[in-house]
């Protein structure tokens, strides 16, 4: 038996399944690469980047500590270390592992961005903008969409409507099968008042990326970031420092989020339940 063949071809199907958001499958293919090859890195590693797919953020925390003992030298691994702890509102940690990444690896643009959410999430706004600012201008098509998308989430909190559609809709130039810059202008234009343009963009949206695969995961993960977007958003509205946001503004935002989130949610409960494959 070649040990080294048979790790990598599980590994690989680990891949396959993680790409298609069937996280509990890519990581049982990784369990069985790790008992052919014990020291296997790439399994290891594809294991703790599932536990974050599948939202398992204790688990990956235990996890990328034992993946970064095993190489760290490993900006991904920092990051993916990060995004775990962002997860469980570890912000801290969180940026000092976004930091390190970014240490070893100064163009890994995927830390940069997400420390830019983070400082979003932190309130730091001036900050945010400018590390959002700084990651468009470097041009690098790595996660422009997504970072254009973010960029125009923080003017939305900022209530800067119309530039954030126009960040929103860049994003969609730049990635038009990603899902979130459909709905969160969907989301903007109900906090405008444009209800009907609203409900048009939303059906034209569903219209388009309804059909493309892992489609029920992915409203189920637009559900998540959108229920998580409210609880600190009420948050906020519960505080007494709000920085650089108006209370009032504040409020219409969180009306904007329940119903983009209901509506996500209406869609969901459409589609029929998705039949598990084997391996």
């Amino acid at each position: 038996m070649n040990r080294n063949l048979d790790a990598d071809v599980y590994c690989h199907r680990s891949q396959d399944f993680y790409v298609s958001y069937r996280f509990d499958k890519s990581i049982i293919c990784c369990k069985r690469a790790l008992t052919i090859k014990p020291d296997y890195y790439y399994g290891h590693f594809r294991w703790g980047s599932s536990l974050n797919g599948k939202d398992s953020y204790e688990k990956s925390i235990r996890k990328h500590k034992e993946i970064i003992c095993r190489n760290p030298k490993d900006h991904i691994a920092y990051n993916n270390f990060g995004v775990a702890l962002e997860r469980q509102n570890m912000y801290i940690e969180a940026e000092m592992k976004y930091k390190k990444s970014i240490e070893i690896d100064s163009s890994d643009q995927v830390s940069l961005h997400n420390l830019a959410i983070l400082l979003t999430k932190q309130r730091k706004y001036t900050k945010a903008l400018e590390q959002f600012e700084k990651n468009l201008q470097a041009r690098d098509e790595t996660c422009i969409a997504s970072t254009y998308n973010c960029y125009g989430f923080l003017k939305f909190i900022l209530g800067k409507y119309e530039e954030a559609i126009e960040s929103f809709e860049k994003a969609i130039y730049h990635d038009s099968n990603l899902s979130l810059p459909y709905f969160n202008k969907v989301l903007v234009l109900y906090c405008l008042g444009r209800s009907e343009l609203a409900i048009e963009t939303f059906k034209e949206t569903i219209k388009k990326l309804g059909s493309s695969p892992g489609w029920h995961q992915v409203l189920q993960q637009n559900i998540f970031i959108y229920v998580g977007e409210l609880k600190r958003f009420k948050g906020m509205c519960e505080s007494d420092d709000l920085g650089e946001v108006n209370r009032d503004q504040l409020i219409v935002n969180i009306r904007g989020l329940e119903y983009i989130a209901d509506r996500i949610k209406q869609e969901l409960e459409k589609l029929p339940s998705r039949d598990d494959v084997g391996l």
